[in-house]
């Protein structure tokens, strides 16, 4: 079985129903072990607050609660790892999600092509 983090824009669509998350990739959640970083809540917090989301991350919390989808912290060690990724890609939150992604032995599930290029813990949605 898969282990897969949600990338936030993943999470959010599947919250969604959103038509970009293909039956597929809402197939390969369903059947996989899925998890939720505490960070994407605190982007969605930003950008719901910004009044760029439609829902703000009480919903998220609410939905991925009430699924078996599980929610992982931010630790220290999360943190530092990020120091290590190359320089691919500036958005913080994406590097977190990607160095949690590697900590914890997971697939960040994601639909950021550029992402891909952080190798075997990236798995994109759509394939």
């Amino acid at each position: 079985m898969a282990r897969l983090l949600l990338d936030t824009h993943v999470v959010l669509w599947w919250v969604s129903a959103h038509p970009r998350l293909a039956e597929a990739d809402r197939n390969l959640i369903a059947s996989s072990e899925c998890f939720v970083s505490a960070a994407s809540l605190w982007e969605v917090a930003i950008k719901f607050k910004l009044g760029k989301l439609p829902f703000g991350p009480d919903r998220l919390l609410d939905v991925a609660r009430g699924s078996s989808i599980r929610f992982v912290p931010v630790t220290p060690e999360h943190a530092v790892a990020t120091m290590h990724l190359p320089p691919i890609h500036g958005d913080p939150f994406d590097r977190l999600l990607i160095a949690q992604a590697r900590q914890e032995k997971m697939e960040l599930l994601t639909a950021d092509a550029v992402l891909s290029d952080y190798g075997d813990a990236i798995r994109m949605v759509g394939r």
